[in-house]
């Protein structure tokens, strides 16, 4: 498959875990949720802007307005120069992230694993998705998780689960956000006692299979640069890098 630029797939990125609150600067994308993931309260720089530290400046007071920590997004996509920018004003970075691509036919082909859980497939979360993902990946009190479910229901997206021993929050869950012909995959996550059985795997191929129904082609998805064990769950899926971003916050 042709590999996107990299401002495409920032872009994607951007629509498939949405801001709450938004302001464009120039060729730049102010973005603000009460804090709640670095995403969707970072400033997506993948255009330009005419003066880089003005707008920089301009940034810095638009999150001290909202009492949060600056942070810029930057990716191949970002003008050159800007990381020693914000070096020189005082960011540090962090959370290199890779972001892979892949055929979505070529995922959904690929075996679940073996005497994994059937995995359902919704439009909306199901009972106790939630509950699932805040106790792996959550952070914060009720605030933040209503602010979850706000940027969850920010477009349209298909929610897998694979259901437990008993009634209640399923074991596994994982969300795929819908973007045109793309669509990203998001907030996987497996509960302890359930880990090594090949759940995460079985999510993203139904999650796949059912997108071919909402004429999605291609997939993307985003990995820590460190996660040596996500990284080869999904090459032996078909997953490959395309593009990579980290962080810049202030200290």
């Amino acid at each position: 498959m042709r590999v996107p630029e990299p401002a495409a797939l920032d872009r994607l990125a951007d629509r498939g875990w949405p801001a709450l609150e938004r302001e464009e600067l120039g060729g730049w994308t102010l973005r603000s949720a009460g804090g709640v993931t670095n995403r969707a309260n970072s400033v997506l720089t993948c255009g330009e802007v005419a003066d880089p530290e003005a707008a920089i400046v301009r940034a810095e007071h638009w999150y001290r307005d909202r009492l949060l920590p600056t942070v810029f997004q930057v990716s191949p996509a970002s003008q050159a120069g800007l990381p020693a920018l914000l070096a020189r004003r005082g960011y540090r970075e962090h959370s290199r992230t890779d972001v892979l691509v892949a055929d979505r036919a070529e995922v959904a082909a690929a075996p679940p694993s073996p005497g994994a859980a059937a995995v359902r497939v919704a439009d909306a979360p199901p009972p106790g998705w939630l509950d699932t993902w805040w106790e792996v990946d959550g952070r914060g009190g009720d605030a933040e998780r209503d602010i979850v479910g706000r940027i969850l229901s920010g477009g349209p997206a298909l929610y897998a689960a694979a259901p437990g021993p008993r009634r209640g929050a399923p074991v596994a869950v994982a969300r795929l956000a819908l973007v045109d012909d793309w669509a990203g995959l998001y907030a996987v996550a497996t509960l302890p006692e359930a880990r090594r059985r090949g759940l995460a795997r079985s999510l993203a191929v139904a999650l796949a299979g059912a997108a071919g129904e909402r004429g999605v082609r291609r997939l993307w998805l985003q990995v820590l640069a460190d996660n040596a064990a996500a990284h080869a769950l999904y090459a032996g899926l078909g997953f490959h890098p395309a593009s990579h971003y980290s962080y810049w916050e202030s200290r």
